[in-house]
């Protein structure tokens, strides 16, 4: 389960199920709704509680749930996570693996994390701004680039540093000029 924001600013809620079927586990979307107001630990339950009384799914069903370790999942009082097991009695929760390695990678070697810093703040700089983000993109058409945007990287989206780096390498001869101009 994560709670997320969207290139709009728009909170969504995204929670998968892992469930037994045949001889094996699968895996499928379950919500994938926006969070209409805050996005508390008391709304994120709130959704979900609606979610799961909409579509007839009992709370008894859910026996595990892994989240990001933010204070709207897991506050004790007041955390999706202990509405959660409030109504699954049995239900566990845990931190997930993402967002611990996120957190290990804090400690990566100076040079790569001077790399990757520079690489976010280039990429923000023209993505975060809408009339930069609309210049780079008439500068791409303009030359015929295959690359006009690039890849939003956010602190947390530590899978999305590689992703970018790419992205921004890839085009490094549009963002050249786009800097320079």
């Amino acid at each position: 389960m994560d709670e997320s924001t969207d290139v709009a600013d728009l909170a969504i809620l995204m929670v998968i199920v892992c469930y037994p079927y045949l001889d094996s586990f699968h895996e499928d979307l379950l919500l994938c709704k926006p969070l209409p107001t805050t996005t508390t630990g008391t709304e994120i339950f709130k959704l979900l509680d609606e979610f799961f009384t909409e579509n007839s799914i009992l709370w008894d069903n859910c026996v595990y749930v892994c989240t990001d370790g933010t204070k709207a999942m897991t506050g004790k009082m007041s955390g999706a996570i202990a509405k959660i097991k409030e109504k699954a009695k049995g239900c566990n929760s845990s931190h997930c693996i993402f967002h611990r390695h996120a957190l290990a990678l804090k400690k990566m070697p100076h040079f790569i994390s001077e790399v990757l810093t520079e690489t976010v703040k280039i990429i923000n700089f023209i993505k975060s701004r809408p009339k930069n983000n609309k210049l780079f993109k008439i500068l791409g058409d303009d030359i015929g680039s295959l690359h006009t945007s690039l890849l939003l990287h956010t602190e947390i989206r530590w899978l999305s540093r590689g992703k970018s780096l790419i992205r921004l390498f890839e085009p490094r001869n549009e963002v050249g000029i786009f800097l320079r101009e």
